[in-house]
């Protein structure tokens, strides 16, 4: 005679059952676990390796600056700036001209040897807010049947930025909220370096154009928009209605 009534071999049996099924799907969600994360290591790719005529070449380091500090040496090319690509050297001025005083920032180097690694610099006060001389990459090629005075590439990072010294009243600078003190340091996300450079860009420009300027303003950086009106001494061209210097 069986020790098991029906009653209880089915309770065993639905038990049995119940057992296997929650380590089925046990088993069933560790394998997704584990295909999700496998199939995510494979989906997030490296990043890419910078090129080598990507950045720009340090050919010099100014002695107890930011470089100085930061151990930059004269050989290694910049590669970003936090996660800013380094394109040009007016790229770089940009980026520093954009950070507060006194920030910390990271560098991508590529050293001599083609190592990369990081290293923090602090944005100076005044220029050059990082104190070296670079170069723009690729460097030129020398031709031997071409003799120069001078073949380097090397430009100092010096800026000599234009300031807002007056805003004419009534302008498309006034009602872009541009003031006295204002330092512009690009106009449609070209980095301006000088006065001339001012000139040129704006020269461009006809009546009805909107520009956009970038401004630091004590500490702070600004964006405005203004759409330019007819220039009093040339109705062809565009006008701000701004004074500066240098």
């Amino acid at each position: 005679m069986s020790r098991w009534s029906d009653g209880q071999k089915s309770a065993l049996t639905v038990a049995l059952i119940t057992t296997v099924a929650v380590l089925l799907c046990l088993a069933a969600l560790v394998g997704v676990f584990w295909f999700a994360r496998q199939v995510a290591v494979v989906s997030d790719p490296a990043p890419p390796t910078p090129h080598p005529d990507d950045g720009v070449l340090v050919t010099a380091v100014q002695p107890n600056s930011p470089a100085a500090q930061a151990n930059l040496q004269p050989g290694h090319i910049l590669l970003r700036l936090n996660n800013d690509p380094i394109t040009s050297p007016e790229m770089l001025i940009l980026l520093l001209e954009n950070l507060p005083a006194g920030e910390a920032f990271t560098l991508l180097v590529r050293d001599e040897a083609g190592e990369l690694r990081q290293t923090t610099a602090v944005r100076a006060a005044a220029p050059p807010y990082l104190g070296v001389t670079i170069a723009e990459l690729p460097l030129p090629t020398a031709n031997p049947n071409i003799t120069t005075p001078n073949t380097t590439a090397t430009r100092p990072l010096f800026t000599d930025l234009p300031v807002v010294t007056g805003v004419v009243p009534g302008s498309p600078a006034e009602a872009a909220d541009v003031q006295v003190g204002d330092v512009i340091t690009a106009v449609d996300n070209q980095a301006i370096l000088n006065g001339e450079e001012l000139l040129n860009q704006m020269a461009q420009k006809a009546p009805g154009d909107t520009v956009t300027l970038m401004l630091r303003r004590g500490e702070e950086t600004l964006v405005k928009t203004a759409v330019l009106a007819p220039n009093p001494e040339d109705a062809s061209r565009g006008y701000l209605g701004i004074e500066f210097r240098p």
